[in-house]
This record gives structure tokens, C-alpha cells and sequence, in this order.
């Protein structure tokens, strides 16, 4: 992949955690399927790996310098969020709508939902940090429910960008997921990608339904859709 570009792997968390050791800041390798599965890809690559590092906002100036500088080492580039970003974006939305949806549980939603707005805002500040990375031949690889809205979004930046999306959780039945006001703009979002991964061919067969009742289109023989071109 080196002599064609790199691998931009995009993802909510960034494989590592950042501690406080001695008086300074020290950043570990985290465990876990996304950062052990996605290791090799982004070494080999000699890419970068874009995502957010962990709430930060406690450390000072010197502090959060010794924490990028080790972060540049290692070909990982941040993207902060604020306190109430982490809250509305993460807890609100992420967790509390998209991956009670996701997982079938209509019964763990809130009664009313508000923070569109801020998921909206914290994905774009993905897109333009991908962005501000992304050279000509580089392949960017987005992933999961957190970064929904990424695909669209960066293609709006950079619309020759090679754009692959997974999502690591199911994607519901339609009929379970058009209890969201904001199905068709986030089924958008994702469209934005010119590959979309699932884990099973019913997961795809519930998206491919969405996109057959909410657009209008249909996956061909060769298992592609068409979409503004």
C-alpha cells in the first residue's frame, strides 16, 4: 500500500490510552477488537490513524505537548473534544440512540432526543482533520456508528478520495430503524463511502432495504448500488 498511498484508518477512539505516570503524561497501547485487529494495517501502511485520544481537558499546555509529541511518533493524529461534545456527541447520541437502535432496543431510547446538531459538528471535524491528512492515492477507512455522517462529509471535501466505511455493530431491521427522524440523512452519511462493510448478509440486507424504501434505490447482481454517480 506504501507505493499507492497510505491507509488513513478513522475511528471514534484512537488505540491508545493516556496516562498520568511520574509527573507526565505517557501514552499506552490500548487492548481491545478495534485497536488489536487494525494494528497491523495501520504499521504496514505507514499511514495514520485519525481519532479521538480520551478527555484531555484536565491537562495543561506542557502536559498536552509531551502527549502529542508521542502521539506524532506514533502516526496518530487527535481530534479533541470538549467536555460537553463528549457528553452530547458520545453519551447522548452515540450510545444512548444509535447503538440502542442498532442493537434492536427501541425500549432504552429516550423519550425525546436533541443533539443532531453536535453529532453533526463533531463528525465534520473529522472530515476536515481527514481532510487537512489526505494526499492524492492515500485510502481512507472510516469506522463505525459514532462517524456516521464521515463518508458524506468528507466527500464534500474531497470528492476523489477513496472512502471505505464498517460499521462493528448490526445495522437493524428498517423497520426498527425508521423509528429515527434522521434515518434518510444518516443512511446519506454513510453513502458517502465507495465500500460499506457489514458483518453478515443480513445486516446488508436490512441497509439495502432502507436504501430500496428511503431513496428508491436497489443493489445490482454484482452488489453495487448507484448513487449520485
Amino acid at each position: 500500500m506504501t507505493s499507492r498511498g497510505r491507509l488513513l484508518i478513522v475511528s471514534n477512539r484512537l488505540p491508545v490510552t493516556v496516562s498520568v505516570e511520574a509527573g507526565h503524561s505517557v501514552v499506552h497501547r490500548s487492548v481491545g477488537g478495534l485497536a488489536t485487529g487494525l494494528r497491523g494495517p495501520h504499521e504496514e501502511s505507514g499511514g495514520l490513524w485519525i481519532g479521538w485520544p480520551g478527555d484531555l481537558n484536565g491537562l495543561d499546555g506542557d502536559a498536552r505537548r509531551e502527549v502529542h509529541a508521542q502521539l506524532a511518533e506514533m502516526r496518530i493524529v487527535p481530534v479533541h473534544l470538549s467536555r460537553r461534545e463528549i457528553e452530547v456527541f458520545y453519551e447522548e447520541i452515540s450510545n444512548a440512540v444509535l447503538w440502542a437502535i442498532c442493537h434492536d432496543r427501541i425500549d432504552r431510547l429516550p423519550l425525546r432526543v436533541t443533539g443532531w446538531d453536535v453529532y453533526e459538528a463533531v463528525n465534520a471535524r473529522f472530515a476536515d482533520i481527514v481532510a487537512e491528512q489526505w494526499r492524492p492515492g492515500d485510502l481512507v477507512w472510516v469506522h463505525d456508528y459514532q462517524l456516521l455522517r464521515v463518508p458524506k462529509l468528507l466527500r464534500e471535501r474531497i470528492p476523489e478520495a477513496r472512502i471505505g466505511f464498517f460499521l462493528h455493530i448490526p445495522f437493524p431491521n428498517p423497520e426498527v430503524f425508521f423509528t429515527l427522524s434522521v434515518r434518510q440523512w444518516l443512511v446519506e452519511g454513510m453513502l458517502g463511502a465507495d465500500l460499506i462493510g457489514f458483518h453478515t448478509r443480513r445486516y446488508r440486507g436490512h441497509f439495502t432495504a432502507a436504501l430500496r424504501r428511503l431513496l428508491g434505490i436497489e443493489m445490482d447482481a454484482t452488489e453495487h448500488v448507484t448513487y449520485k454517480g
